[in-house]
């Protein structure tokens, strides 16, 4: 079933983050008190409108308790983003996203119970910074400062070779825990499958190994 989302916000974080998660079809609620900016996303989440996000009456008379996710889109005004912070939490939120704009930010919304902190400028320049380290890398994601996943096209070298004959375990220290092949992620595998050429590798293992795996 998937999550009602509420994004409180719309600068230009707040609206690409609200556009890409309907179109991956979410239920998306786009909340700001600009009317031109509700004007604007109406077509492309839904539901826009236009509100005050730092009342608490406003925020509650749009049912923000019914929502699994609020995402909390201001950075720039460090005051409306923990008044929505906090309104979101003491509405029983069950999970809220709060963007930071500094270190010190990110520990004040921490401290008033922000589930989650992201720093949009830095993770772009680090995506960006991993799409230049390698055109094989498509992802990776960090699930603790020792562990990494990262998902990874199918090397030259690698194609025509099982996982066996590669043994990314010895080789990379890695393992591989899926792949993809056609659209379809493939958990339960053959460890005997030839790998093919528009194949994806997922593998998880130590954060050096990942990213000696990249060079």
């Amino acid at each position: 079933m998937k999550k009602n989302i509420i994004v409180l916000g719309l600068g230009r974080f707040g609206m690409s983050v609200a556009t890409e998660l309907f179109k991956d079809g979410f239920y998306v609620t786009a909340v700001d008190s600009d009317y031109d900016l509700i004007e604007k996303m109406a077509n492309s989440v839904s539901s826009a409108v236009q509100a005050n996000i730092t009342e608490e009456i406003a925020m509650k008379s749009l049912g923000i308790n019914n929502y699994d996710v609020a995402i909390i889109a201001t950075g720039s005004d460090l005051e409306a983003s923990i008044e929505a912070t906090l309104i979101c939490k003491d509405s029983g939120v069950k999970e809220v996203i709060a963007k930071a704009s500094s270190i010190q930010h990110a520990r004040i919304l921490k401290k008033i119970g922000a589930d989650r902190i992201v720093f949009p400028e830095y993770d772009t320049g680090k995506r960006l910074a991993r799409s230049l380290a390698g055109p094989s890398l498509m992802e990776i994601i960090d699930f603790s400062d020792d562990i990494s996943l990262i998902k990874i096209k199918a090397r030259k070298s690698w194609i025509g070779k099982s996982l066996v004959d590669l043994d990314f375990r010895q080789q990379y220290q890695m393992n591989v825990i899926a792949f993809k092949r056609d659209g379809h992620m493939i958990i339960d595998f053959d460890p005997n499958l030839l790998i093919e050429e528009d194949d994806t590798i997922v593998l998880i293992g130590e954060k050096e190994n990942a990213k000696a795996i990249q060079e």
